[in-house]
């Protein structure tokens, strides 16, 4: 493996086209994030980790969730991420869940890479591929890259090194009440294409409404911007419904969208966090 970094292309290409086939809407991915902390405290994190308590997914709960959503929907790839998928500490027995369900032919986990040296033989056994967030801070060691090559390497698992100096000012502050720009920004959003999401028995088209159902500690509710799944016949063309709307979600009055206006990458210091987080106590 080589530590060639992958052109990254920003914002991203849109790609509307949600066909149909065998009863399952094809998509480009689909992710679950399995712990909302991280070890890093990361300005501007789209997953708001560092605002966010420690939380950890439970492995069967996921698993029921996934079997439905492979009734109706197969991505090409399916993402575990967080905040920092490592940090669970069932992370093996997610991913051979997330194998038996089906639910796409390669499994990824998107990682700050800090914790890999420690994982198990049994983890790179489970795992496809890996993409790993390069930051300026903290910077992963050499001997760090030189395991995880090799460890990529000896399991056949591709890796996309990503380099990220900069971060997307997402959130609003304070939230909007501008309806038609509102619209224009969830119409221009990349998010709502290529980070489709499940948690707690719903299918988001982003991440951002679950994160945001957490940091407001049930003020706003935003489970209402995305579709619950059942086992019900019609499942398959409410979800195609729901991904071919136009309509903003609730949590767009929130954000600014995954093309919004950058900011140089760093790490949120403790007092920051916790005035941050104090806002929504």
């Amino acid at each position: 493996m080589s530590t060639v970094e992958r052109e990254h292309v920003f914002p991203p290409l849109m790609e509307r086209h949600y066909p149909i086939v065998d009863g399952r809407i094809q998509t480009r991915s689909l992710e679950a994030h399995i712990v909302d902390h991280c070890n890093l405290t990361c300005v501007e994190c789209c997953s708001l980790s560092p605002l966010l308590p420690p939380w950890t997914a439970d492995p069967a709960s996921l698993f029921e969730d996934l079997v439905r959503a492979a009734r109706v929907v197969k991505p090409r790839v399916f993402k575990l991420v967080g905040g920092e998928p490592t940090l669970h500490p069932d992370l093996v027995a997610i991913l051979r869940g997330v194998r038996a369900t089906g639910i796409a032919p390669k499994i990824s986990v998107t990682t700050n890479g800090l914790l890999l040296g420690r994982l198990p033989d049994a983890f790179w056994e489970e795992v496809d591929a890996l993409t790993i967030s390069l930051y300026p801070k903290p910077r992963l060691g050499a001997a760090l890259v030189t395991h995880i090559e090799a460890q990529a390497t000896r399991f056949n698992v591709a890796l996309n090194w990503k380099t990220q100096t900069q971060f997307v000012r997402m959130t609003r502050d304070p939230v909007s009440h501008d309806v038609a720009e509102t619209q224009a920004v969830y119409h221009d959003c990349w998010l709502r294409e290529r980070c489709h999401l499940i948690r707690d028995g719903i299918f988001y088209t982003c991440t951002r409404p679950p994160h945001m159902q957490t940091l407001h500690r049930g003020a706003n509710d935003f489970t209402h911007d995305g579709i619950p799944l059942h086992d019900g016949d019609s499942l398959v063309d409410e979800l195609h419904a729901y991904l071919m709307r136009e309509t903003a979600l609730q949590a767009c009055f929130h954000c600014r969208g995954g093309s919004a206006s950058m900011e140089p990458h760093r790490m949120m210091r403790h007092a920051e966090v916790q005035a941050e987080k104090a806002r929504f106590e």
